[in-house]
């Protein structure tokens, strides 16, 4: 074998140097890169599973918040269900509105539509019974509160219904009560009336038998202003004589006179007296007949007459 010069020894170890360098750097070279990639797929994995995590952990929220929400739209539903009003109705909605389960929310929506038809039979109730407690004595007010009360079918609805029943049954009291004094006082109001028409009937029949009572007493007086204070008789004497009596009261006259004149009634018809009784001349004749008693037939008196 042939023996290798000093340079070239040199050489070789020179090349072997070199290329055990190399490899040594290649190696290293290798290594930080295979260690590079560890790190990154590391890195990557690390945030995917945060990404993952944060995502999970988001839903989760999501889901939670859905879920209270959703209790939070039955509790509101439960308590409208119970007592429906606008106010009730309007927090029903506004939480509704916040749900993001579609299903949910639709179902929710319906129930609403329920609560609201519900709403506007009370509403309608309430309105009709007041109407009625202005108006009591109107039949048709009356009718219409009562069917209105009457549609409240819910069973939810039955406390409103009773105290509507209570508030209609007394203002239908109270029109019965009102009814039953107008006759009352209509009933007395016609007794009065024919009470007052039987005293003005006995008042007038009072009154004409005063009226009668006083025309009689008036046409006594006027009977009794013509009677003859004193009584004359007359007997004619057809035999020739004329014999007359006079009772004054006072004293007795006889005048005894022969009628010869020739003027002698041989008929035996007794003369009527002029006037009748009680007539003008009867008074004058009474008159004469009692101022000559009172002068002591002075006037009567004739010369040879005896008294």
């Amino acid at each position: 074998m042939k023996k290798l010069t000093k340079n070239q020894m040199i050489i070789g170890a020179s090349v072997a140097i070199l290329l055990i360098g190399g490899g040594t750097t290649l190696g290293v070279v290798t290594h930080n890169n295979s260690v590079h990639a560890q790190q990154v797929a590391q890195t990557k994995a690390h945030n995917a599973k945060v990404k993952a995590d944060k995502k999970a952990k988001a839903e989760k929220l999501a889901k939670e918040k859905e879920t209270a929400q959703q209790k939070k739209v039955a509790t509101l539903l439960a308590s409208a269900t119970a007592n429906p009003s606008d106010t009730s109705i309007k927090a029903v909605n506004d939480a509704i509105a916040k749900l993001t389960d579609q299903k949910e929310k639709t179902k929710d929506t319906d129930l609403v539509k329920g609560l609201n038809s519900r709403l506007a039979l009370i509403k309608k109730a309430q309105a009709a019974v007041k109407d009625y407690q202005a108006h009591a004595t109107d039949a048709n007010k009356q009718k219409a509160a009562q069917a209105a009360i009457t549609n409240l079918k819910d069973k939810n609805d039955q406390d409103v219904r009773a105290e509507l029943q209570k508030l209609f049954d007394a203002s239908n009291k109270q029109a019965q009560d009102s009814a039953k004094a107008a006759q009352t006082q209509q009933s007395t109001s016609k007794a009065a009336e024919q009470t007052a028409s039987n005293n003005d009937t006995q008042s007038d029949v009072a009154q004409s038998n005063q009226e009668v009572s006083q025309n009689q007493a008036t046409s006594q007086q006027a009977s009794n202003a013509y009677q003859v204070p004193a009584t004359n008789t007359q007997t004619p004497s057809y035999a020739g004589g004329n014999t007359s009596s006079n009772t004054g009261g006072a004293s007795s006259n006889q005048n005894n006179s022969t009628n010869t004149g020739g003027n002698t009634n041989s008929g035996g018809t007794t003369p009527s007296h002029p006037g009748g009784y009680g007539s003008i001349e009867d008074n004058n004749q009474a008159e004469n007949n009692a101022g000559s008693a009172g002068t002591g037939n002075a006037i009567n008196k004739k010369p040879g007459d005896k008294w």
